[in-house]
């Protein structure tokens, strides 16, 4: 009997990690971020000047990946933590802002919280923030205009940083849910690059 249920539990654990396996290799190859002065940034294809008084602590960065350059603003306003990122030529591609787990519909971060405890033994959400992700056709002001007035919309995203545990293993990820919580995207999350940074 002793042994049987030892055989199931080992199988348990095979299944999870031969699952987790797939998961974590079919991720995007990981990213690295870090601080730039403000005359190496893009210029805008926005003009941020009117709101400039309101911003405070405003930081740039670029993170490069295998697949793109990407340039991201990050300030305070009215006490949230925004970010804006753009392209090499100055185009937003998502905005938003750091939100906590009481902030996001409840149906959405308990599908969340499903998906994360189906694919970890043992996980934490580091952080969280609401994004408004900009299509091709968009006017440049639509999603900001959201992203200020705080607006939940069916094209929503989450951005979720999590530590998980896989084999007792830790590691951070970066997970992108839909605004229902479903399934997005995900890749693994390398240490800041501290060697860079500008003090």
């Amino acid at each position: 009997m002793k042994s049987t249920v030892l055989d199931m539990m080992k199988y348990k654990i095979f299944a999870i990690s031969l699952l987790m396996g797939c998961f974590v290799f079919s991720q995007a190859k990981p990213e690295r971020q870090h601080r730039i002065r403000k005359a190496q940034f893009p210029t805008l294809q926005f003009d941020l000047e009117p709101i400039a008084p309101a911003l405070r602590q405003v930081k740039y960065y670029k993170e490069i990946d295998s697949a793109a350059t990407t340039y991201s603003l990050k300030f305070k306003k009215d006490r949230l933590s925004y970010h804006l990122d753009y392209d090499n030529a100055g185009n937003l591609l998502v905005s938003g802002f750091r939100v906590k787990e009481v902030d996001m519909p409840a149906e959405t971060f308990d599908n969340i919280q499903g998906y994360l405890n189906n694919s970890f033994l043992k996980f934490k959400i580091r952080r969280i923030w609401q994004q408004y992700p900009v299509a091709p056709n968009d006017i440049q002001e639509s999603p900001l205009k959201s992203t200020f007035q705080n607006l939940l919309l069916p094209s929503n995203l989450y951005k979720l940083l999590v530590r998980g545990a896989l084999e007792g293993k830790k590691k951070d990820y970066e997970f992108w849910f839909d605004a229902e919580g479903n399934f997005s995207r995900m890749r693994e999350s390398l240490p800041a690059n501290f060697d860079r940074i500008l003090y």
